[in-house]
């Protein structure tokens, strides 16, 4: 998450509409990131929306130990991972069932640079839509990992750090969720994707 310094300096200056800028700067990334953990597309509304509560009321305090990107990517995974807890113990005690198949806004799905062929975009949109699918099949744990770790480009010790987890442990979960998805996707290809 990229976020102009002099951005964020105005917003602690209480300059007007510069905190809407900043909202505006940062909202999808902070929405895709939640997206992707929380595989809900509401509930990755409401993380949204709790982290942006979260800006409002620390920016001011901002001291710039790191720069204001890092700070929010982690605002925003410590949002999800609170949902993930307090969904999992809604689960425990029956109050969930279950989750929204994991997805990527529209605008994101942009995998490709040059113009290639159409039978190339549908195989390219076909694999991505398998891969999401069976992102979202892997328990909330694992699912974690792999987008903190895959997606989102962590290195093993800072998603351990974020999780309070050993990096051993990140080591195996990711290496578990790879075999998964590997068998998932090539069990997938094998029959027609289902009409969301």
């Amino acid at each position: 998450m990229d976020v102009d310094p002099a951005l964020v300096r105005a917003c602690q200056r209480g300059e007007p509409n510069a905190l809407d800028a900043l909202i505006r700067a940062t909202y999808a990334d902070v929405y895709a990131l939640s997206r992707r953990m929380l595989a809900d597309p509401d509930e990755a509304a409401d993380a949204t929306q709790e982290v942006f509560v979260r800006v409002m009321r620390s920016v001011i305090g901002f001291r710039g130990e790191s720069a204001f990107g890092t700070w929010l990517h982690r605002v925003t995974v410590n949002v999800c991972l609170t949902m993930l807890r307090k969904r999992s113990r809604q689960r425990e005690t029956g109050v969930v069932a279950g989750s929204t198949p994991f997805g990527l806004p529209d605008d994101e799905m942009k995998l490709i640079a040059t113009e290639p062929a159409p039978d190339e975009i549908a195989i390219t949109h076909d694999l991505a839509a398998r891969s999401e699918a069976a992102l979202a099949t892997l328990p909330e744990e694992t699912r974690t990992v792999v987008v903190l770790r895959d997606i989102e480009g962590l290195s093993t010790k800072e998603v351990a750090d974020l999780l309070g987890v050993t990096e051993s442990v990140v080591k195996v979960r990711l290496h578990r969720a790879h075999a998964k998805l590997r068998s998932l996707i090539a069990d997938s290809a094998s029959r027609p994707l289902e009409a969301s």
